[in-house]
């Protein structure tokens, strides 16, 4: 375990960091300062950055667990204009899952906090993921688009199950399946992209760099927005190189934006990148780096 001044270091350079992601995507500063002090004794232990470069948004993620950080949670998205019913799901949900492996995540833009994300990482059934869709009004066949897709990945629990909550009262509940760092895990995948429509043209970005982003731990997440399934699936694949994300945006601003929560890490590659993929639509790209 750090001592406190290891640990009061590295939330100053985390602090120092942040500073310098806002100043990159054009986020005011103060906007993130409301978390960074509501969850600073978590921040010291575990942090997570993200970042949109087309949307220009910054996400900060922390973990914690107990009844007390779940209040906290919810005292904290409550205070930031989220609505009742998200508020109520997730105390439902935390204590379903012992209030433990909870994960809260902020993201901000120009506008300020934007949408309030809470993940848990309890790997339930599928029984317990059927339920927890059917609850927040998912429909029978959003259901069992996730039954299909859990039989091709050759899974019976899921990794996450999560929901993000914005300012305007949207909802979207998300469910992620883990993949190993197995050459065979690639094709599960593919499987996957099939039964949410993806086609071969929709495929070919990620094909093309097969041979680097194969036998790499991935995760594929479904998402339904009030209810309605999302287009397409979410693809998280780790330890990514930045030459890789380069090739997949066409705009320099963007590329430079994508990098630079690895770059104020000194890191070599991306902890992982995110990739959505909509039938008929080009890749959209989040990169995340672990504090």
């Amino acid at each position: 375990m750090a001592s406190p001044e290891e640990a009061y270091q590295g939330l100053f350079r985390g602090a120092a960091r942040l500073g310098v992601l806002c100043a990159g995507l054009t986020v005011p500063y103060e906007t993130i300062v409301p978390f960074v002090g509501a969850f600073s004794e978590r921040l010291k232990d575990y942090f997570e950055l993200s970042i949109d470069p087309v949307g220009c948004s910054l996400g900060v993620m922390t973990r914690g667990e107990g009844q007390p950080f779940a209040y906290r949670v919810t005292r904290f998205m409550e205070e930031n204009g989220i609505a009742e019913q998200a508020l109520r799901r997730f105390l439902v949900r935390a204590k379903v899952f012992d209030y433990k492996n909870i994960f809260f995540k902020v993201e901000a833009d120009a506008r300020g906090m934007r949408e309030f994300s809470t993940y848990f990482r309890r790997r339930p059934t599928l029984d317990v993921a059927h339920a927890c869709l059917a609850d927040s009004g998912v429909d029978a066949d959003g259901v069992g688009l996730m039954e299909a897709v859990a039989e091709v990945l050759e899974k019976d629990t899921v990794h996450f199950i999560a929901t993000a909550a914005s300012r305007q009262g949207g909802l979207m509940e998300k469910v992620y399946f883990s993949q190993p760092d197995a050459t065979e895990s690639w094709d599960r995948i593919r499987s996957a992209a099939a039964l949410c429509d993806l086609t071969d043209a929709d495929w070919a970005p990620l094909q093309a760099h097969r041979a680097e982003l194969q036998g790499r731990t991935a995760f594929v997440s479904l998402g339904y927005a009030n209810g309605a399934l999302v287009p397409g699936l979410k693809l998280d694949i780790h330890g990514v190189d930045p030459l890789i994300v380069r090739n997949l945006l066409d705009d320099a601003e963007q590329r430079h934006r994508a990098d630079l929560a690895r770059s104020s890490s000194g890191a070599e590659r991306h902890s992982y990148v995110g990739i959505r993929l909509t039938p008929g639509q080009p890749l959209s790209i989040k990169t995340y780096q672990l504090g």
